[in-house]
């Protein structure tokens, strides 16, 4: 196990201590339903890489035209924010920030005029905040929330807040005033929020399905996708999602957008391996990865890019992630003498396949969403 998901493994396991045993979060459900984030992904770093065999299939509608040239960036440094544990510092662009005792060195995105993040409390319960530039943080919500997820505008932020040991709700809080702005109703299970975009607050309510919540306007609306099993990458600026799904005996990523009349179907990409999948998708919504094989699927076209890296890339928590349309940063994992695996960080463009490395010695490293 490497540096990086030793690191990652404790914190999730801290944060899974956190949630009462009744509870219903990720992490704490049946095998059957298991979850995308936080607790799978570390439980997932430990994998078994087999021979795969790949299908690919064709439906419905074509999302945009294709893609403008990206950005030369190709030798530039990391274009979102990372964290390197060994310095216990967040670098995003020429800004370092220590990261202060007691907060986590895991981060969701650029906020609030700095980066949307959490502590732990002596109360021993996470909560959600920002970690500004001076070194600060601020806290957002009550005392027992977490499992953030950015509103598209980034000015807002949804979480889930226990009420007791089985109960909860999930509200929402606008960054700059810190006021909560509307809930759902307290239930008895915690949903797991897997991302927010123009269709609203996408949420996994276990037994009750997948369900898109629009705070604004307060409608839930129930999605049904065949074979879904919990894991999902919803860019906020595209209408366009991935999910994993089980079908026919084999693991896939499904492409598609809500439609009037449910859940259209744009691409579908299946093969054979036991892992499981945890899709990754470029901020337009026209490319979607498969971690395990390290290859990037075209949503419109269906075309196969197999990215060209040596080593295994991670595909699990820290995923990889896409600075612009084409331009993907991912950790993989080397095996050295005595068998120590240790990361490399790349950088890959998903139309060529062709990955260049920025930091051989990647340990303690960690990649977040802009």
């Amino acid at each position: 196990m490497t540096d990086t998901e030793t690191r990652l493994r404790d914190y999730l396991h801290t944060q899974a201590a956190t949630v009462p045993d009744s509870a219903q979060g990720p992490g704490l459900e049946p095998p059957e339903r298991r979850r995308h984030w936080p607790v799978l992904a570390a439980a997932a770093a430990i994998v078994v890489v087999v021979v795969l065999a790949a299908s690919l299939m064709t439906r419905g509608d074509r999302p945009d035209p294709a893609r403008r040239p990206a950005p030369p960036v190709s030798g530039a440094a990391p274009q979102v924010p990372y964290t390197v544990y060994e310095e216990n510092s967040l670098h995003d662009g020429k800004q370092r920030v220590r990261i202060p005792t007691g907060v986590d060195g895991y981060f969701f995105g650029r906020a609030g005029g700095g980066w949307l993040g959490s502590k732990m409390p002596k109360t021993g319960q996470f909560q959600p905040g920002i970690l500004l530039p001076s070194g600060a943080f601020r806290t957002l919500g009550p005392d027992r929330s977490g499992y953030q997820v950015l509103s598209p505008d980034r000015k807002q932020v949804a979480m889930y807040h226990y009420l007791s040991n089985t109960r909860g709700q999930v509200i929402v809080v606008d960054i700059r005033s810190g006021k909560q702005v509307t809930q759902l109703p307290a239930a008895t299970g915690q949903p797991a929020l897997l991302g927010w975009n123009q269709d609203g607050l996408w949420m996994d309510r276990g037994k009750a399905g997948l369900v898109v919540w629009q705070p604004a306007s307060g409608q839930q609306r129930p999605v049904s996708i065949p074979g879904f099993d919990g894991a999902a990458a919803i860019p906020a600026a595209a209408g366009t999602i991935v999910v994993s799904a089980k079908a026919g005996g084999k693991r896939c990523l499904k492409a598609g957008a809500l439609r009037d009349d449910g859940f259209k179907v744009l691409r579908e990409y299946c093969d054979e391996g036991p892992e499981q999948l945890y899709p990754v998708l470029s901020p337009d919504g026209r490319t979607m990865i498969h971690s395990v094989r390290a290859e990037a699927i075209d949503v419109n076209t269906g075309q196969v890019t197999k990215l060209k890296l040596q080593d295994r890339m991670t595909d699990t928590l820290p995923l990889p992630v896409f600075e612009n349309g084409t331009q993907l940063l991912t950790l993989t994992e080397t095996v050295g003498s005595g068998g120590l695996v240790h990361n490399q960080l790349f950088r890959c463009d998903v139309t060529s396949g062709e990955c260049k490395l920025l930091v051989k010695k990647a340990d303690g490293w960690t990649i977040h969403e802009p």
